[in-house]
């Protein structure tokens, strides 16, 4: 297993952006096909949300590592975390025409099992950005160390609640190994403190308006709440709103989350997020749409390689390296 610490990436322009990001429409899917058809070397990126802040950063990242490698880079997106069947055809599209390689960002561990082994079997390799799908016959896995991101922000919570206090959990999408791993990197890491209690947890889309209702929820249940965990940055500002919406001020419930995008960043500046832990999505994207290409051409590279994780706050915001984190447009 390798770690890859932070990387710089050159500028990639909007229009690519966009136009990548059409990809899972008629005119994207059509227009690669053309582009096969006139011997363009095509990776395929799978999204399950390709309109989330997350994925909108990490696109650029697929497109330099494309481009940098004279391959045509198409994103697919399935339209939402939930679309397992819209995910299953549009894998089973890019297999039919035969693309080089494939980047899939799975909308479930299991349920994506059947089209990565059709896809691998049909020699295309499949390389897991982020979540793994549960097969032996995926090709290669770039992630994030989801278990110890998670711990870094269970520690923090503590350290904050000088080990007391009620904590509410906003875990987001069930049913994935991201999931399941900073779940439990967050539980495990505060039962080591015992007068901290988890009080509430529920599964979520990354919807900022879903997480909004269930923080409200959460707060009129449990008036006495000093905490809350977000799986994503998009959760963390639908939690933030309900904590306005009550008459909370910034830091009276501590929310932590992962991931950064604007929003975030400002939420952290004004004391309502207290931390986060970024996990380098540009360089992630990048490194699977290279560990694509480099399997597609027969070269070795590694099986799993993991991003190195940092955790920022109010305090150093302003001062972490985000070379990995953000791209130059």
């Amino acid at each position: 297993m390798t770690i890859r610490k932070t990387r710089v990436f050159g500028a990639i322009s909007m229009a690519q952006l966009v136009l990548a990001l059409s990809a899972g429409g008629v005119t994207g899917v059509a227009a690669s096909a053309r582009a096969l058809a006139q011997g363009q070397k095509e990776i395929a990126v799978m999204l399950p949300a390709a309109g989330d802040p997350y994925f909108k950063l990490k696109a650029c990242g697929y497109l330099e590592a494309g481009k940098a490698a004279g391959y045509e880079v198409r994103i697919y997106d399935a339209g939402g975390y939930g679309n397992l069947n819209r995910q299953v055809t549009q894998i089973q599209d890019v297999i039919e025409r035969k693309v080089s390689g494939i980047v899939l960002v799975p909308e479930s561990s299991d349920g994506t099992v059947p089209v990565v082994e059709q896809a691998v079997g049909a020699g295309i390799p499949v390389i897991n950005d982020g979540i793994a799908t549960h097969s032996d016959k995926v090709t290669g896995f770039v992630g994030e160390p989801s278990y110890v991101m998670t711990e870094m922000l269970a520690a923090y919570v503590a350290d904050r609640l000088g080990g007391k206090g009620e904590v509410a959990m906003l875990s987001g999408p069930s049913g994935l190994d991201l999931t399941r791993l900073r779940v439990n990197g967050f539980k495990d890491y505060l039962a080591k403190y015992p007068g901290i209690k988890i009080v509430a947890e529920k599964f979520t889309s990354t919807s900022s308006a879903d997480a909004l209702n269930t923080m409200q929820d959460f707060l009129q249940g449990h008036p006495n709440l000093k905490a809350v965990y977000t799986f994503n940055g998009p959760v963390a500002i639908g939690a933030v709103q309900a904590l306005r919406a009550a008459g909370k001020k910034p830091g009276d419930v501590i929310v932590v989350t992962t991931d950064m995008e604007v929003e975030t960043a400002r939420m952290i500046k004004e004391g309502w997020i207290g931390a986060t832990v970024v996990s380098q999505p540009v360089t992630m994207a990048e490194l699977a749409v290279e560990h694509a290409i480099d399997a597609a051409e027969k070269k070795p590279f590694p099986k799993t390689e993991l991003t190195q994780a940092t955790m920022i706050t109010k305090n150093t915001v302003g001062d972490v390296d985000l070379s990995g984190q953000e791209c130059n447009k």
